[in-house]
């Protein structure tokens, strides 16, 4: 016997333990391997794949953040398999192992486990990144699709950035177990387990902080995104707190309830619980926090790209649409040319837009500073604006003498430019109008370009009073069109678009390369999320189980013993089933909690309602999250039971 057949040997003894932690980290490796062939991919490289750049970069970003997390994963699943371990390193030190044949045996093992992880890892990120390439290649529709090629930096920072990261876990791992004494490794688990302490002063703390973070995201809107770090800080504190003082304080209230700790087996549950809940906060903490994350990121990604469509419908009003300068003349191109086009290509016209305006200018405040300064505005008259607005389904105006309503194209932007019964200026070439303003729309009628990106609604009657004597060529003109399948005019699109008159590309805008082009980066997007959401929850998983099986052992003696004394295989499986329970879903119902809130947040910014979405991706996580939970329930009753005589 030699310390590297003990190593192997430990492992194979230790197989169910490592099983959880070895798909983790064989997962990991496989993802970063699959992306690394995509970044470092000669055609990716060399920019022969339209849109390769700024997948590359989201690659890049996902990477970085695979690695902050296996960093976090590995120190806790080796600390995780050290501890339960030390009566075992204390009796082989007793028996005349060195401390430095101990950190010896240590290092072999998760050498020997990091390096059959790494390269099965990395044998199915090869195996698998066909599929990877071929599915970029139909999501990106390029004519060739990308050649599958073998990319040696793949390999080599794949390997050796793994490696490194093991190697140097695992030597940290080595100090706290090389320092300690053999009696307090022999005595590791005899030690007796205390009531937790509790601060009411740190369960305030978490409530407060709890509180301040879900108001700040329920308030939150475009222009105070820069609330995304507080919220973060609060949520973190308030959530380390929630789980060891809140929760260890409504337990220890529960204990106190003797009647409700007399009924079947709560007795055992609710003691098992109360003194392992300090162990447990920290995995609480640390899983509810992933299920948030989780659930934010997928609920975000998902939402963004099924709302994608109506996104696109606010922000560009018409499926095509452009701005004459000079009203007297059609300078970009023909409505008749437009027309003739999409009739050919077999497009249906709902309806066109036809008004003209007078190019104003006023003083608003900046948004960051609040100082006055010259904007321009498209000044169009009530009837016009109605008509419009009619056609888009939108409330229309209602103006009268001297009255204006100040139009913003973008929705998701609810700073305030203007206030009701403010006095405002409208000067256009030497003459200068005053008028009383009745607020301020978020949301145009008309394609945000050039002279019509903000508009300013007057009555019909000063509206032709205004205009009465403009000459056509000092105003500009408003041209749009709705058509039916928008989503398919993609070429006819461009078709006209290469027919217009528009060389700085910033009078004439068509609604469906934007949102093809959107669609597209969302779906790759998307697609890469789901790839490191899955990681994350396989991962969220692995730190459970570990939970589970690292006191496997101190399990099977307590089961016995009550079996002994007249507990049912029935009420042993009741016992068991309770405790996984708790610890799969005590920390899910938090982080789904979190995950509602940022869903709110979400919503406010899109101003839309997202019940629907973010209802089907916390059922779908729910259904994942239960299957790991049956599966590992499964295998912890059969290893325990299976103990008994």
């Amino acid at each position: 016997m030699n310390i590297r057949l003990l190593a192997k040997r430990n492992i194979q003894g230790n197989a169910q333990r490592y099983l959880a932690y070895f798909f983790s980290i064989v997962l990991s490796v496989s993802i970063f391997f699959i992306y690394a062939s995509f970044i470092f991919h000669p055609e990716v490289v060399h920019a022969n794949i339209p849109g390769g750049q700024l997948i590359s970069k989201g690659l890049i970003a996902a990477e970085i953040v695979i690695i902050i997390f296996s960093v976090f994963f590995i120190a806790y699943s080796n600390a995780a398999f050290i501890q339960p371990r030390k009566k075992e390193f204390g009796l082989l030190t007793l028996l005349g192992m060195s401390k430095s044949q101990l950190r010896k045996l240590i290092y072999l093992e998760q050498t020997m486990v990091s390096l059959i992880s790494i390269l099965i890892g990395v044998g199915l990120g090869f195996l698998f990144s066909k599929l990877f390439l071929m599915a970029v290649s139909w999501l990106l529709a390029v004519e060739q699709p990308i050649s599958f090629v073998i990319v040696p930096e793949a390999f080599v920072y794949t390997i050796v950035g793994f490696i490194l990261l093991f190697q140097l876990l695992s030597l940290l791992s080595l100090f706290h177990i090389g320092n300690a004494e053999v009696v307090d490794l022999l005595k590791d688990k005899q030690k007796p387990k205390k009531t937790p302490f509790v601060s009411k002063w740190l369960v305030a703390l978490s409530a407060v902080c709890l509180s301040i973070s879900y108001y700040l995201a329920g308030t939150m809107s475009l222009n105070n995104s820069y609330r995304v770090l507080p919220i973060v800080f609060f949520v973190l504190i308030g959530t380390y707190f929630l789980f060891s003082q809140s929760i260890v304080a409504l337990c220890s209230r529960l204990y106190r309830k003797k009647k409700s700790l007399y009924g079947g087996t709560n007795l055992i549950t609710q003691t098992n619980l109360i003194f392992n809940i300090k162990d447990y906060s920290r995995l609480f903490f640390l899983t509810s926090i992933i299920t948030a994350v989780i659930l934010t990121a997928a609920g975000t990604l998902f939402m963004f790209s099924a709302d994608l469509k109506k996104q696109g419908m606010d922000n560009i009003p018409q499926s095509i649409g452009w701005v004459e300068n000079d009203a007297s003349v059609y300078s970009v191109i023909e409505p008749s040319a437009v027309e003739k086009t999409l009739k050919e290509d077999g497009f249906k016209i709902l309806y066109e837009v036809n008004m003209t305006g007078v190019p104003i200018t006023h003083m608003l405040p900046h948004m960051r500073t609040g100082e006055s300064s010259e904007n321009r505005s498209l000044l169009i008259s009530e009837s016009d604006y109605n008509n419009t607005a009619a056609l888009r389904k939108i409330e229309p105006a209602k103006l009268s003498g001297k009255e204006a309503l100040y139009i913003f194209p973008y929705g998701g932007l609810d700073y305030q430019f203007v206030h009701k019964g403010e006095q405002k200026e409208l000067h256009f070439g030497n003459r200068t109008i005053q008028v009383t303003m009745i607020g301020q729309r978020n949301q145009s009628i008309v394609a945000p370009i050039k002279a019509a990106t903000t508009l300013m609604v007057v009555d019909d009657q000063l509206y032709h009073e205004i205009t009465a004597d403009v000459p056509l060529k000092e105003m500009a003109r408003v041209r749009g069109y709705e058509v039916k399948d928008w989503e398919e005019s993609m070429e006819t699109s461009s078709e006209i678009e290469q027919m217009s008159n528009n060389p700085n590309h910033n009078q004439l805008q068509t609604r469906a390369p934007i949102y093809q082009e959107m669609k597209q980066g969302s779906i790759l997007i998307l697609f890469i999320g789901l790839f490191v959401s899955l990681l994350f929850f396989i991962v969220q998983g692995s730190m459970m189980y570990l939970r589970v099986f690292t006191n496997l052992e101190d399990k099977k003696i307590q089961i016995h013993a009550l079996h002994r004394l007249g507990l049912t295989k029935k009420e042993i499986r009741q016992i068991l089933s309770a405790e996984i329970r708790i610890l799969f879903f005590a920390p899910f119902l938090i982080g789904v909690i979190h995950a509602i809130v940022a869903y709110v947040a979400l919503s406010n910014l899109l101003e839309s309602n997202l019940f629907v979405y973010s209802a089907m991706v916390i059922a779908s996580y729910f259904l994942f999250q239960l299957l790991y939970y049956q599966v590992t329930k499964k295998m912890y009753e059969r290893a325990v039971i299976n103990s008994i005589k």
